[in-house]
Parts: C-alpha cells; structure tokens; sequence
C-alpha cells in the first residue's frame, strides 16, 4: 500500500475511448487509489456506461460540458474532500496508461519539493512516437510539448526535472492544490495546466518526469487537433499566462516569439501541402486562413479586456511567491525552447 492517491478522469461523449481508459485504470499495482470519473455532460450515453460498467468508479455527473478547468475541477475538489488523500492525478478519458502508471508517479514525488510529476504519453495511434515528455515554456506564454512527435528512443528517459506536466497525465500534491489553487476556472481550456505550474513553480515547488509512467494518448480525441476554438482559447489564455506569471523585464520578449509562432501557422494555411499536419496527431483539418486570423483576433481583444482580472491574479501570486526574477529567467533559458525550434503546428 503507498500514499492515497486519487484519479481524476475527465469524460465528454468519449463512449468510444473511456472503456479501455478506465480498465486500464482498474488494473494498475498502486493499490491504494480511488477513481473518479467527471462527465462533462455527454449526450453519447457515455455516463450511464461508466455507472453501469465500472460501479467501482465515482461518477460525478455534471448537467453542462463545463470544459477542462472546471469539470476537472469538480472531481479533484471530490478527491481532496479524503483528508487521506496525498496525490490527484489527473487523466484524460482518451488514454489507456500501462500497470505501472500510478506507481511511477507517486514513487517521483517522494521528494516533499516535488509538488508535480509528468508522465510519458505516447500517440496511441502511433506508439513509438512521443506526444509529450512535459511542457517547455516559452517566451511569449505558451508551452511546447517536450519530446513532440519523435521517436521514442529512450532520449527522454531519465527521471529529470521539467518545467510542467501535461493535465492529460499529471500527478500533483495534495499541499500544492491547497497553497496555489486548482486550476484557473477562466482558461476554460488549454494551458491552465501551463498557468497551475508557473503558479506552483512561483511558491517553490519543482516537476519530475516519470519515464515509467507511460499513457498511450488518441491526442485530441475530444476536440479537433486544429480548430477555430482551440486556436482561439490558446491565444487567449498566452496572454493571460504571460500577464500573470512573467516578470515585467521578460512580458517584452513576447512579442517577437509570439509573431514568429503567428507566421508560421499563417504559412501553415497558406501553403498547407508544403507544411502539413503532423500525421495522426488529431482529427480534423482545422481552420481556414480565415478562420485561424479571425480566431486570433478575437482572442487577443477578449484577453485585453480581461487584463484587469489578469493584473488581479498577478497580484494575488505575491502571496505565496518564494522565487525572484533571475530565478524565473534561468527557468526560461534552462527549460524554454529556442526560436529556432519552435514547432511549425
């Protein structure tokens, strides 16, 4: 038996992925652990499957999709309701992870400054390709996936420090949650994983990869790989991670990055047969050139009209930062990416 750790598996309409996910989840060595299943309001039957099929599960069936942050949100509240509980790990219902998934996040945060653990996924699709190895920062807000479509070939396989773990696979600690917060219920979607770890990161906790913990992902089997809305909450939610987290001598770089990042997904659709998706990542064509500028624009006024709130939340992080600036600036040379590295998708 080791420390109570709970899963917290987000559902919407995935009838057709959640069954392996959660046999998958029931037949792991880390025996200890309660599971908990949040639907996000499916019209698929895909809850009254999991009540019926896996009645070991805790079913929290909400009447609305509220989206990643806050419908995970609801199942870690539930999970952390246990004054037992010592880890949540959050995973996506698109995932089927291996035994030991579990047992390798937990034995990575024995250290108490470890406060985040990031998994292995691999495309389900595509098994011996990477989907993500954890979340590299970059300058203008957003994050890269460490280890993005290469070839596993043990490159990432020692169990090292990340910046941040993806939420589809993540283990956090109990005293992280209740010193930070949960996830930032205004990101809706995308990066509030990103936006959770700058603020754990600011009070001092640290992330370890658990090259063990292996999750194979249908990437973006909920949503379109490329779609208007996830082109629109990702650049939303950049600029709100840039405003609330990134000391004001680093907001300035930004704005070359981030133009760098728009040209070359303008090129993308441009000219999408000389620069194509990458292939099994998603479903989905995603948006027109049209669509994709009209999406960007529209984020960016949205984010620049809740910069009040995002100012607030600035503010908020004084409370509990235990990091000075130099510090966050050796972070972005340490684990960031360089221009020339970015990935074109």
């Amino acid at each position: 038996m080791g420390p109570r750790t709970h899963v917290v598996i987000l559902n919407w309409n995935g009838r057709r992925y959640v069954r392996d996910c959660l046999d998958s989840v029931f037949a792991q060595t880390h025996e200890d652990a309660k599971i908990f299943v949040v639907d996000n309001g499916s019209t698929d039957g895909s809850a009254e499957f999991i009540r019926d099929a896996f009645p070991e599960a805790v079913l929290i069936a909400l009447p609305e999709n509220l989206h990643f942050a806050r419908g995970t949100n609801a199942g870690v509240e539930a999970a952390l309701r246990d004054p037992a509980c010592e880890f949540v790990i959050t995973l996506n219902n698109d995932t089927r992870s291996d035994p030991e998934f579990v047992a390798s996040l937990v034995k990575a945060a024995q250290e108490g400054r470890v406060g985040m653990v990031a998994a292995k996924l691999l495309f389900m699709d595509r098994p011996t390709i990477l989907n993500t190895t954890g979340i590299c920062p970059t300058r203008d807000g957003s994050g890269v996936d460490r280890g993005w479509n290469q070839r596993d070939e043990g490159q990432f396989d020692g169990e090292t420090d990340v910046f941040a773990p993806t939420a589809g696979a993540a283990l956090y600690r109990r005293s992280l949650f209740d010193r930070v917060g949960l996830f930032d219920a205004d990101f809706v979607a995308y990066y509030e994983d990103l936006d959770l770890a700058w603020r754990a990161r600011l009070a001092g906790w640290e992330t370890r990869f658990a090259p063990r913990a292996v999750v194979y992902h249908k990437y973006s089997g909920s949503s379109s790989y490329q779609s208007a809305w996830k082109t629109y909450q990702g650049e939303r939610n950049r600029i709100w991670n840039l405003v609330q987290n990134y000391p004001l001598q680093y907001l300035a770089e930004g704005i070359p990055w981030n133009g760098l990042r728009v040209l070359a997904a303008l090129r993308r659709r441009l000219a999408p047969a000389r620069h194509p998706s990458p292939p099994g990542a998603g479903a989905g064509q995603g948006p027109t050139f049209a669509e994709f500028a009209a999406a960007t624009v529209r984020a960016r006024l949205d984010a620049y009209a809740g910069l009040r709130r995002a100012l607030q939340k600035r503010r908020m992080r004084h409370a509990y930062r235990r990091v000075d600036n130099p510090t966050v600036g050796r972070w972005l040379r340490h684990y960031g990416v360089p221009i020339k590295a970015m990935p074109v998708n």
